[in-house]
């Protein structure tokens, strides 16, 4: 029994993270015009770096640098090439 619940929390918690915390913030239009509302669509994603330097896809902030590599940081602060 308290393996089922264990896995029950489990699937709910991956349920969560694959689809609230991945979703889009605001309209297509509010997402063109503001490089820090989430975005899956890659295209913007692009745009939006060329435009604005930055960029945040699927709830990761990316950054164009002066040379124009992109880079973002990781949870603990470190930076990764792209």
């Amino acid at each position: 029994m308290n393996l089922l619940v264990i896995v029950l929390v489990v699937v709910i918690i991956w349920l969560v993270r694959k689809f609230a915390w991945n979703s889009e913030e605001g309209t297509e239009e509010q997402r063109k015009i503001n490089p820090e509302l989430n975005t899956k669509n890659y295209e913007m994603h692009e745009k939006r770096l060329k435009l604005f330097s930055k960029s945040k896809y699927k709830n990761r902030m990316f950054y164009l640098a002066a040379d124009g590599t992109c880079y973002y940081y990781s949870s603990t602060g470190r930076k990764f090439f792209c």
